[in-house]
């Protein structure tokens, strides 16, 4: 297994999949709108999540499903 690496430092001391939250104790989430989609599905979110790097403290930022949010920009209307 390869160990992740920080791209600033290139330390090893990567803690992944840190979760974001705010004030209020709830996950952030990255939110694509697509006006071009049905009515139903203008929206797509997913959670974001972080690795932070316990050396420098370089913060990357992802989410679980980039392909869908991708999909889901990408559609166009059918006319």
């Amino acid at each position: 297994m390869s160990t992740l690496k920080c791209p600033r430092c290139d330390s090893e001391k990567i803690m992944q999949d840190v979760l974001i939250l705010n004030a209020m104790g709830s996950g952030l989430n990255i939110v694509v709108i697509n006006t071009e989609a049905s009515i139903l599905q203008k929206t797509k979110r997913e959670a974001l999540k972080a690795s932070v790097c316990g050396e420098c403290g370089n913060v990357e930022l992802s989410v679980n499903n980039p392909k869908q949010l991708w999909e889901h920009y990408s559609i166009k209307k059918n006319t």
